[in-house]
């Protein structure tokens, strides 16, 4: 389609807010963190062979429409890939026309608001040429190539017709990226909550999930690891670059046990030094484990919790327990390693007792640091399925923004207003206690970690105390 040496502009749109659109979850931001936009990050290696390779990312530069329109335009483009989310599509869509209109490039797009059914929204959305729904393969080099026939899972268009391919995702193979541009990537205003550092580098080691979570969109993507080798020479150049701050974005690290010993074997040996936070498992970890990961430079592990209720865990097939929740833990705080509890309210389940039970189970686990979500009917899982099935969310409702600053859905037994007042008093009741503030503290290891921390803070009161 685009002769090589060609200009391939990756795109993150505007947005009236600050918005999360990678890897098939869009969210808000629930207070200013706003890390790399991942699918832009992992295409740019292998685009960055045959084509010019140039980035916009009007999220981070907090541009408006009229500023992002023309920096667009001044790249010249042959072909943009652009991000988009369920979140955030009513502001891109006309965007994206725009830019359509104002370069002629073609553009193709990837985001959640695509996993099903990909191939109605372009028929819906003539200014869209490809959906891509796997942004780890080379089916975006392929297409920009017009290599249709090598093309694996994607819906695009071919002359007058829309084609979509989307296989049966494959399970526990291997698969090699080629090394992703971090160096496109340094704009100062990336930020992490967790980071102990200003600059870091996001790092996807592994692709979807081999666990069976009906709530969410990983287990549909199948799962695939890349070798510790080719790992090992994307962390190098990152390296290289003067950064020595990695978040592990992979769904959950050593779900390969095997593999994640030998990265952090590589780690401890090739770059002494770096820190690292990454998202984990209960069910996965257990103290040899945790004393490896923290020699290689491990220093907070983001740990899935959702809820207190068993019943709950089982039903939507979480495969862990309360009391390994409670072990895992332990002992990371035995080992020093901070942590994170993610929790998810508003299930189809939930009731104000089972709220409560997940509160007083969040204090007792002395987490370090806590994420409350609210549960989003995802396009593709089992819960959307659910949640349409029991009225709860109707077909063309694609709001989907899990900060529950907008309650996607009500439960069997709680309305939106009664899921919203639980919401604020879970998370004030987390952590405005004076034991959890002083422990924070306590924990702070630099001045830029006690300014981060402020920010964020204040950021997350903000949108609880005077959201609507």
């Amino acid at each position: 389609m685009i002769p090589d040496s060609s200009t391939v502009l990756l795109l993150n749109p505007p947005g009236k807010k600050v918005y999360i659109r990678d890897y098939y979850c869009s969210k808000t931001t629930k207070s200013n963190y706003l890390f790399h936009p991942l699918d832009l990050l992992v295409l740019s290696g292998g685009l960055s062979g045959p084509f010019r390779v140039a980035v916009e990312d009007a999220m981070v530069k907090r541009l408006d429409p009229t500023e992002a329109l023309e920096r667009v335009a001044a790249h010249s483009p042959d072909a943009i890939v652009a991000m988009t989310g369920a979140v955030s599509w009513e502001e891109d869509f006309p965007f994206l026309e725009a830019a359509r209109a104002r370069t002629g490039a073609p553009i193709l797009v990837s985001g959640d608001l695509f996993m099903e059914d990909p191939g109605k929204w372009l028929e819906d959305y003539p200014f869209l040429d490809a959906v891509i729904l796997d942004f780890t393969n080379e089916d975006t080099l392929h297409f920009l190539r017009g290599e249709s026939e090598q093309i694996e899972n994607m819906a695009y268009r071919d002359d007058a017709s829309v084609v979509t391919r989307n296989p049966q995702r494959s399970m526990n193979r291997q698969f090699e990226l080629p090394v992703p541009r971090h160096d496109l990537f340094q704009h100062p205003g990336y930020r992490y909550s967790f980071s102990r550092k200003r600059r870091f580098a996001s790092v996807l080691t592994d692709y979807g999930c081999p666990f069976r979570c009906t709530f969410c969109i990983m287990p549909t993507l199948g799962f695939k690891f890349r070798p510790t080798d080719n790992v090992m020479e994307e962390l190098r150049f990152i390296r290289r670059l003067g950064i020595d701050e990695i978040f592990f974005i992979d769904q959950t690290f050593a779900a390969v046990r095997k593999r994640a010993l030998e990265l952090c074997a590589a780690m401890r040996e090739q770059i002494p030094g770096v820190g690292w936070s990454c998202f984990s498992r209960a069910d996965v970890l257990d103290p040899s484990l945790l004393e490896e990961m923290q020699k290689a430079g491990c220093h907070t592990i983001i740990l899935g919790v959702e809820t207190a209720s068993e019943e709950i865990l089982r039903h939507y097939r979480k495969e862990y327990t309360r009391s390994q929740i409670q072990d895992a833990f332990a002992w990371c705080r035995r080992l020093g390693i901070r942590t994170v509890g993610t929790f998810i309210l508003g299930l189809p389940e939930e009731t104000a007792d089972t709220v409560e039970e997940t509160l007083s189970l969040a204090k007792s686990l002395e987490c370090d640091f806590a994420s409350f979500n609210l549960a989003v009917p995802r396009m593709g899982t089992d819960l959307r399925r659910q949640a349409l099935a029991d009225g709860l969310a109707q077909a063309g409702d694609f709001s989907m923004d899990q900060t529950g600053r907008n309650i996607a859905m009500p439960t069997r037994c709680l309305s939106r207003e009664e899921m919203h007042r639980l919401r604020r008093r879970f998370i004030l009741g987390f952590y405005l206690r004076p034991s959890y503030l002083w422990r924070r503290l306590r924990k702070l290891g630099s001045w830029y970690e006690l300014r981060a921390q402020i920010s964020e803070g204040w950021e997350m009161l903000k949108g609880v105390l005077w959201d609507k």
